[in-house]
């Protein structure tokens, strides 16, 4: 059973609340993000980019901007070296383009997932040595590429990381950095950057402005380079607010009215044309399909959709993107399946650090099946399976709340051939021999408590279900677009009497609820997606089945519920609605 836990905070609400002009509730899940002041209030509301700090005090930044304007001048030529996910497409798309259009002689090279892995590798840079590349310019990847920088710098190459990964420590837990010739990560320990907590795209993003701001160039695509980073900041599952926040709304308030051709092909493709798109549609519709070329074929088809010009080619490629996606969501579906299963059957699922080693699960979905799992029994997870190298193996990480995989790979290191990630998330490769020591010494450090591996749903306020009405629910969407620490606001209300149920959805697993509230006639409607098998269960094991068959046939419940949920709005016929969306719920004692 999952625990309830009430946010708390010490701001004057009622007081907040009449300054900015909104409810106490509004202004109580503000409060509960930390923000406490007029000042942040605004700047959280607003979203004006002209308010990010002065992207000049992070480390290295002049030092890069100095070192790309003279190639540019000089004519050399440069690469930007990306990733495979949604983060590095974009900050390559960004920085790509931004180079071009300041008259570069720029590249772009993606790494095949399969081939090649994560980030730098020996023979990549090799090959764009013997290409005539000058400068390298890693994003969302460098920061861990030691050797591989050290290859290029050998060879004569300049080099430049873009990143936003943890550096690796030292055993006086100092960073250990590559030898490049400038180093863009926020989170190296001597950067002086404030906000640690950009994905790539976001601080190509204001690299790239920094170039034209300083070339004193007006740039055409400023909307795009800002929807761009937007759609990675979403993507990759950063914090959602200052900085990130405010790149996000931005490129929300942009993406419908985009000019380019590639996103306008994909959202016509992801038939979201005459939708007002936000970040739902970014986070499980666009952005998956942009993720499926890495996973399936290679990225560079989403670096080519972005950058195309041709409106015919860019709706192939744009199809493509959407077809694939359709492939992905196929073998995801059936990975995790077979994967939830056999740790279902087995010994691991004692185990407080999941790590599942299996050779049919293709390595392209590794990470999302690892998250799929890490949902179902709510521990930190490591999926491994093949690569072309019969003697090597691959893992995908992904982590709960109270426990930094990162760091405790980090503690495992020897056992990798390459590894890389942060708290939430980490890559590995490894020899298949490694597989159970890993699995022994990930559980043997293990000081994980039966608290930590409870799930924990986090509530703004207590707030009685007659409270809510459609100002309130129009009031709450100024503070999207919800994410990581911004989540859609999460409210609870005791005692609230259910009169009747609704079983709805192609499977019949949606329920429908009807509540009563305190005023005479007024009902409001709740739905829960995913909440039917519990539901069902505590129903039978108070009331009994009699009394669960019959209020599954439509007949009165009467009884009360505890209940979470989000405010939402239901939209039918042209008629706009208030609908709570039930998160979690309990019969009342």
């Amino acid at each position: 059973m999952k625990r309830w836990v009430l946010k708390r905070n010490k701001v004057d609400i009622e007081k907040m609340g009449e300054a900015l002009g909104i409810s106490s509730v509004t202004a109580c899940v503000m409060a509960n993000r930390g923000i406490g002041s007029y000042s942040s209030a605004m700047d959280f509301l607003k979203c004006d980019l002209d308010s990010l700090s002065d992207i000049s005090i992070m480390k290295d930044v002049d030092k890069a901007f100095n070192i790309i304007i003279n190639k540019i001048r000089e004519n050399k030529k440069i690469a930007v070296y990306g990733d495979y996910d949604v983060d590095g497409v974009m900050s390559t798309v960004v920085l790509y383009s931004a180079i071009k259009e300041c008259g570069g002689n720029v590249m772009y090279y993606v790494p095949d997932r399969q081939k090649e892995g994560y980030g730098l590798n020996c023979d990549a840079v090799k090959e764009l040595h013997s290409m005539g590349v000058d400068t390298l310019f890693t994003c969302d990847n460098g920061i861990a590429a030691l050797e591989e920088i050290e290859t290029a710098k050998n060879i004569g190459m300049t080099v430049i990381v873009l990143d936003h990964h943890e550096p690796a420590f030292d055993d006086e837990r100092k960073d250990i950095i590559p030898c490049a010739d400038a180093v863009i990560d926020p989170k190296q320990k001597d950067c002086q950057y404030d906000f640690k907590k950009m994905c790539a795209a976001g601080i190509a993003y204001r690299f790239a402005m920094y170039i034209f701001e300083n070339m004193g160039i007006e740039t055409k695509k400023a909307n795009e380079y800002v929807t761009f980073a937007g759609i990675a900041t979403i993507c990759d599952i950063v914090d959602l607010l200052s900085e990130n926040r405010t790149i996000a709304k931005n490129a929300l308030n942009n993406i419908n009215n985009t000019n380019n051709i590639g996103l306008k092909s994909l959202i016509k493709v992801c038939e979201l044309e005459d939708r007002n798109i936000n970040e739902y549609h970014i986070g499980f519709i666009i952005g998956p399909c942009i993720n499926a070329t890495g996973r399936l074929e290679n990225a560079k088809l989403s670096v080519e959709l972005f950058i195309e010009e041709d409106e015919e080619k860019a709706y192939e490629l744009a199809e493509k993107l959407h077809k694939l996606n359709g492939e992905r969501k196929e073998l995801t579906v059936n990975a995790a399946t077979e994967a939830v299963e056999y740790i279902e059957n087995s010994s691991l699922k004692n185990d407080d650090i999941l790590v599942v080693y299996n050779e049919d699960i293709h390595e392209s979905v590794a990470g999302i099946v690892a998250g799929r799992i890490k949902e179902r029994f709510y521990k930190p997870v490591i999926v491994i399976t093949n690569t072309e190298d019969e003697n090597i193996a691959k893992g995908s990480g992904r982590s709960i709340e109270s426990y930094n995989i990162f760091e405790e790979l980090l503690k495992c290191k020897k056992l990798f051939t390459k590894f890389g990630g942060h708290p939430m998330a980490a890559g590995l490769s490894l020899k298949k021999e490694n597989i159970d020591i890993l699995r022994e010494m990930l559980n043997k450090n293990s000081t994980l408590t039966e608290k930590d591996l409870t799930p924990v749903i986090k509530i703004e306020k207590q707030l009685p279900i007659d409270n809510v009405n459609m100002n309130l629910a129009n009031e709450l969407t100024i503070l999207a677009p919800f994410g990581k620490e911004n989540p859609a606001p999460l409210f609870g209300a005791k005692n609230v009497l259910l009169e009747k149920i609704y079983i709805m959805g192609k499977n019949k697993n949606v329920i429908k609820f009807m509540f009563k509230t305190n005023y005479v006639g007024e009902k409001i409607y709740g739905i829960s997606f995913d909440g039917y098998d519990d539901f069902i269960k505590q129903t039978k094991d108070l009331y009994g089945e009699k009394f669960c068959d019959r209020i599954l046939s439509g007949n009165r419940a009467d009884v009360y519920l505890d209940i979470i949920y989000s405010i939402g709005i239901n939209s039918y016929n042209g008629r706009e609605t208030v609908q709570l969306n039930i998160k979690d719920l309990r019969y009342s004692q």
